[in-house]
């Protein structure tokens, strides 16, 4: 009973996600997520009492696998190999075509519609932002990093990771970079880094 459960429930949300992708937010109803999923009004939202919470779990959903990814680059013991770490999860993170798309939706809806951008600030960039944070504070206790603001420190390490690289992708300018060239892009920005928040 709990499989099926379980199962409704990603239905519902997968449903959702791709009828915001492609109608936008506003223009797509509970009834035609219900439909979409094969069940009834009802049943939706007994599951979910509104869109916003449906889309919310999209974004959960979108994002999945990111805390257990960062646990991991959090046990590496070597500062290069657990920035590189980091670094590979966020690139692989941004760049999944649902991720993206849930961005272009973002920002097709955000004077509309200003809860979403909050909804998925919470939800997603936030959340990843923190786990960023949490492991940069772990390195500055260890005395791999100098003491400085974990948060800023998470904002630019995140920022030198994606530059050039998330622009191009959300303006359909470029597909998605290939494995060379996330590694040389994770490289050069654990470079810059580690030159600025590096002990010195």
């Amino acid at each position: 009973m709990r499989k099926k459960t379980q199962a409704r429930r990603e239905s519902f949300i997968k449903a959702a996600g791709e009828l915001f992708i492609a109608h936008g937010f506003n223009a797509v109803t509970m009834e035609s997520i219900a439909g979409a999923a094969k069940a009834s009004k009802v049943t939706l939202y007994n599951y979910f009492p509104s869109k916003e919470l449906l889309f919310e779990a999209f974004v959960i959903e979108a994002g999945k696998g990111v805390p257990e990814a960062m646990e991991l680059a959090k046990e590496e013991t070597d500062l290069r190999r657990c920035l590189s770490k980091v670094g590979h999860v966020f690139i692989e993170i941004t760049g999944r075509p649902e991720i993206v798309r849930v961005n272009r939706l973002i920002i097709s809806e955000a004077e509309r519609a200003p809860q979403l951008s909050r909804i998925f600030y919470e939800n997603g960039p936030r959340r990843a932002q923190e786990a960023v944070r949490d492991i940069l504070v772990d390195l500055m206790e260890r005395k791999l990093l100098r003491t400085s603001d974990p948060l800023r420190a998470a904002d630019i390490f995140v920022a030198l990771c994606n530059a050039g690289i998330m622009e191009k992708q959300l303006w359909c300018i470029e597909p998605p970079p290939a494995l060379s060239e996330r590694q040389t892009a994770v490289e050069e920005a654990v470079n810059i880094f580690i030159s600025v928040y590096g002990k010195k």
